[in-house]
Formats: C-alpha cells, sequence, structure tokens
C-alpha cells in the first residue's frame, strides 16, 4: 500500500478483506522496514514500505494475548520473503502479487551505497493508532528471550511506541510521502542520505532524534534494534492491556537484499533433522567403504 492512502489491490487471502492501509492512520497501519547506518557519523536510514497490513499480517482482533485466526501470524510454518533488488514478495515460496506492486531497488542499491555494512541495522514495525477497545497495538522487533522486566516495561510503554506514527509528535512519514517512490508505488521506499541535507526529521532521516531515535528506540526496551544478518523476533504489544506475544523469527539479509520472516523449528524438527543428516552421512560412509 502506499503510505499515505489505502491502495486498492485486491487482497488473494480473502480472510483478510480488501485493504493495503496507510501507516498507523485508523487501526490498520502498515509494516515497515527501517534499516539504517547511525554510526561514526553516518546519517543513512531507509523505510521500505512492506505491503502488508497489520490486519493482514495479524488480523483485525490479533493482540498480545491471542492471534486472529486465519492471519499470516497465527498459520503455522508461514514464511514470506521480501526480495529488495528483484521488487517481490514471495509467500511461502510463491511470489504474490496480491498486496500491489513494489518499487525498492532503487532506495536499497542508495542505502547499500551508503552504509558501512558492518554497522548496518534494521527494524521492522507497524501501528494501530486506533485499537481493539482501548488497546493501541504496535508490531515492533525485539530479542526471543526477554526478561519479566523487559516484557513488562516494554507492555506498559507500548503506546509510547507509537510517537514515530503518522500524526504523532515524532512522524517519521509524512516527511517521506512524496519522497522516492512512496508516493508512487503501491509499496514504495526512501532512503535519506547525508547528500539530502541536514539529518532531522522534516528532511525524511528517520533515525533523527526527535522522531525514531529519543523514541521507538527509546520505548521499546525489547531491545528491537539488529545488526543485519543477526535474527530477531516480531512482537505484538499492547498498549493498555499490557500484553505482549512473541510472532517468529525475522533477519535481514544484506548480501541476497531479502527480509526474511520465518517459522523457527520447534525442537523436534531439530532433532529429526540431525537424525537425517546422520543417516546420510552413515550411507555415504558406507559407500565409500565399499
Amino acid at each position: 500500500m502506499k503510505l499515505q492512502h489505502i491502495a486498492a489491490a485486491a487482497l488473494a487471502l480473502t480472510a483478510f478483506g480488501s485493504a493495503n492501509a496507510a501507516i498507523a492512520t485508523g487501526g490498520n497501519g502498515s509494516m515497515v522496514l527501517i534499516a539504517y547506518d547511525k554510526t561514526g557519523g553516518t546519517t543513512t536510514a531507509g523505510v521500505f514500505d512492506l505491503g502488508l497490513t497489520l490486519d493482514q499480517f495479524v488480523g483485525s482482533t490479533g493482540n498480545g494475548a491471542a492471534l486472529a485466526a486465519g492471519s499470516l501470524a497465527s498459520t503455522a510454518n508461514t514464511n514470506i520473503v521480501w526480495d529488495f533488488n528483484a521488487n517481490t514478495i514471495k509467500l511461502n515460496g510463491a511470489t504474490t502479487t496480491a498486496y500491489g506492486n513494489n518499487n525498492w531497488t532503487s532506495a536499497w542499491n542508495t542505502l547499500l551505497a551508503n552504509v558501512d555494512m558492518a554497522d548496518l541495522q534494521f527494524v521492522v514495525t507497524a501501528f494501530d493508532t486506533v485499537g481493539i477497545g482501548s488497546n493501541l497495538r504496535s508490531l515492533v522487533t525485539g530479542v526471543g528471550t526477554p526478561t519479566p522486566a523487559q516484557l513488562n516495561n516494554n507492555t506498559t510503554q507500548a503506546s509510547n511506541l507509537q510517537v514515530i506514527a503518522a500524526n504523532k509528535a515524532g512522524d517519521i512519514f509524512t516527511p517521506i510521502a512524496n519522497k522516492g517512490t512512496i508516493g508512487s508505488a503501491d509499496n514504495g521506499a526512501y532512503t535519506f542520505t547525508a547528500a539530502d541535507g541536514a539529518a532531522g526529521r522534516a528532511n525524511g532521516y528517520a533515525m533523527a532524534g526527535d522522531a525514531f531515535g529519543n523514541e521507538w528506540g527509546n520505548n521499546n526496551l525489547l531491545k528491537g534494534e539488529t545488526f543485519a544478518g543477526t535474527a530477531t523476533y516480531l512482537w505484538l504489544v499492547d498498549g493498555t492491556a499490557k500484553e505482549s506475544r512473541a510472532l517468529y523469527e525475522v533477519n535481514l539479509n544484506a548480501a541476497t537484499g531479502q527480509l526474511i520472516y520465518g517459522a523457527v523449528p520447534e525442537p523436534t524438527t531439530y532433532a529429526l533433522l540431525v537424525t537425517g543428516l546422520a543417516v546420510v552421512g552413515a550411507a555415504a560412509r558406507r559407500r565409500r567403504a565399499a
């Protein structure tokens, strides 16, 4: 969806209805990737509209206590791959156009050309600024095994996470509404670099101190800022219900240009994998011996 309005693309998954909604406008915000390097004086940050809305991902009634049945996040073994080089979204291995057209490549190339790869970090987020009843929902990245204190504190501060949402005090989306391909593609992107002027929110720098830097970053106590190549978790956090729910892992692979969301194998899966490898290895040894 375009960040500034509802896109018209029909969904193949009818359980979610129609509608790609604007980021944090109303109760169904866009999922976005923010990838950046703010180390050693570098001021580069890319914002990528991932095409899915919060409702499509966790369901219109999904919250920290329970996901909506049939939603992507509630379905076992769901795998989603966003490819910023190919401008494609793959759902469980099959390319889908159900979420509209994607135009990320230029912003992705600009990002890579202006960051130190060792310092590239990322977050994934989405917002519901209306809420289910009195609950404001936020999708955030964070550690897979938080302490009880992190969980409790993060849920109590969940409403503060939304300060970077559209029409909020730290709004990072309105300033980029007509930058890059944000305004022209259903799912566009924009990367701010030092060549774009002062590194402030008004100029489209998402990591500015009056935007992400002192707001989302400080209020997400699940330690959501992660280096590319390192897996982190997606969490669905409620504002006033004080509940958080861990979803699956997400990882940004800068080498392939892909953001990957996928189920983490259960212990039994790992056991089967190890057993299978052992069988294959034994068979190979027998062949060599023969």
